[in-house]
């Protein structure tokens, strides 16, 4: 039986969404094949090895690095900086462990949202018309996003889980959403609002290389006037439709976008590529996340229960790909 070291919580906004990943991933771990150990990191940044996924709220001390002693491979359920941005990527690849996910490049590369843009646009895979405001020019934010039209929406340049996201109807409202974006990150990222369907794509890796494509999703929101933070991760906070009901040219164009971004950006194992499509069936991306939530409410498992792969077998799947990674690295 291989020991699967589970690693959640985090330094950053998004410590509760991995707690809760954590604990479906541990839920739904073939018994038969692995066994869970669970490594949390707490707020402060100590890293705490725990029995339970509900200790780590109340762990005191712990240490500055794990000890990684006796693990097969890591399953890095972490959301943000870092965790999901290639630093903790970097601490496997120096300790020489196998593990699940996007190795140290390609996660930095995808949580810094205005990079990846770069990189999809030259591709050739439209992106949303955006600009990045720091604090050295938050006083002249309102000129430097003036070919922007409203509304716009705002958001942290590397975070995830819609944590910090606002919309702005005008230009108060716009500072004000760029400086709650700020709290959260050096850089705020003001983008065009985008009228449209939200669709989103699973990419997973096979042991082989290949690359396959989940159901795709359609967003419902209906607690919010967009998929934020409550609406992700709360009971009836948005319809998810999945497969989406969308006409199979757009579907398969979709696919191609998605496998075309998680190559361009040498992502492994697994992804979750977002896109809007308008009526006239215009194709934007709007972001690539490396490890997508995995909580019972994510879309992620829920793209691939649609098309028969089970939330069990998609970790196995997962798990087995890092370690052949791996193997065939070295």
């Amino acid at each position: 039986m291989k020991r699967i070291g589970i690693i959640f919580g985090g330094a950053n906004s998004e410590h509760e969404v991995s707690v809760n990943s954590a604990r479906s991933v541990a839920a739904n771990l073939d018994t038969a094949l692995f066994e869970p150990v669970l490594f949390g990191i707490a707020r402060d940044g100590r890293w705490h090895r725990v029995d339970a996924i509900d200790d780590l709220a109340s762990a005191t001390g712990g240490t500055r690095l794990p000890d990684l002693e006796g693990i097969d491979v890591v399953f890095p359920v972490l959301h943000g900086r870092f965790g999901e941005d290639g630093t903790v990527q970097g601490l496997l690849e120096l300790a020489g462990v196998p593990y699940v996910g996007c190795g140290v490049l390609a996660s930095a590369l995808a949580m810094d949202k205005l990079m990846t843009q770069t990189l999809l646009e030259a591709g050739g895979i439209p992106t949303i018309p955006s600009m990045g405001i720091t604090a050295e020019t938050r006083d002249r934010a309102l000129e430097l996003v003036a070919h922007l039209e409203f509304p716009l929406f705002v958001k942290p340049n590397r975070s995830g889980s819609s944590v910090g996201v606002g919309r702005a109807d005008d230009q108060y409202e716009l500072l004000r959403a760029i400086d709650v974006a700020l709290e959260h990150d050096d850089v705020a990222l003001v983008q065009m609002a985008v009228v449209g369907d939200e669709i989103d794509l699973g990419v997973l890796q096979n042991v082989d290389g290949s690359l396959e494509v989940g159901a795709p999703l359609r967003i419902h929101p209906t607690s919010s006037a967009f998929f934020d933070y409550e609406a992700k991760y709360t009971s009836g906070g948005a319809e998810l439709e999945v497969p989406a009901q969308i006409p199979e040219h757009i579907s398969v164009q979709l696919g191609e976008y998605a496998k075309e971004a998680f190559s361009t950006l040498g992502c492994d194992g697994l992804a979750r590529v977002d896109f809007f499509v308008g009526e006239d069936g215009a194709i934007t991306l709007n972001e690539v996340n490396t490890l997508p939530g995995l909580t019972a409410f994510s879309q992620y498992p829920r793209m691939w229960q649609a098309v028969g792969v089970s939330y069990t077998e998609l970790l196995t799947r997962l798990i087995d790909r890092g370690e052949h990674r791996a193997v065939s690295a070295h």
